[in-house]
């Protein structure tokens, strides 16, 4: 069990690797295309709808999976706090199983979505040139997929009461405190 929590981090790592790789070509994109239309008077075509079809869409889906390892989404816990150990134990259960329904649901739809772009070969026009983003689409699924295997994992490590061998941080305690 420890080790299906190791391997889940791993790729949470690495969804975390390639967000960073995204903020520093999206950065390096940026510059460039600025100093392109203001020095050279001569734009690099296609920046807006890479930033907005590629290294967004990655960052968000992606960074999804590793905000659930780390326990970074937003939770309000003012009613929680005053209730017993075991009935938060039990809500976090709840809501943890709740969390897996309603991301596979992004899950099913995204991929549905991803497929239907990649077989019409979506792509978009800026200027006077084409730019595919059907690959864009693929995020989607696989950055919900990361937060659903994750989420589930944390269900199941909580109620066999075993060690879940996710790097998981409590920022957010510090944070609020």
């Amino acid at each position: 069990m420890f080790r299906i929590g190791r391997v889940l981090s791993a790729l949470a790592k690495m969804s975390s690797l390639l967000g960073t790789i995204c903020i520093v070509l999206m950065m390096l994109h940026v510059t460039a295309d600025v100093i392109g239309r203001y020095v050279f008077n001569a734009p690099l075509p296609g920046t807006i709808v890479m930033v907005a079809h590629y290294y967004m869409i990655i960052l968000v889906f992606l960074g999804l999976g590793v905000a659930e390892e780390k326990r970074a989404h937003i939770s309000v816990e003012f009613l929680t706090d005053m209730m017993p150990k075991t009935v938060q134990g039990w809500l976090s259960v709840f809501s943890g199983a709740l969390t897996v329904v309603v991301v596979a649901l992004l899950v099913i739809s995204g991929y549905s979505e991803a497929m239907k772009k990649t077989r019409s070969g979506a792509s978009m026009e800026q200027g006077s040139q084409m730019v595919e983003i059907w690959q864009s689409y693929w995020a989607i699924p696989l950055g919900a997929a990361l937060m659903v295997m994750i989420a589930a994992y944390k269900v199941v490590s909580a109620l066999s009461g075993q060690r879940s061998g996710l790097n998981e941080t409590d920022d957010a305690k510090f944070i609020n405190d």
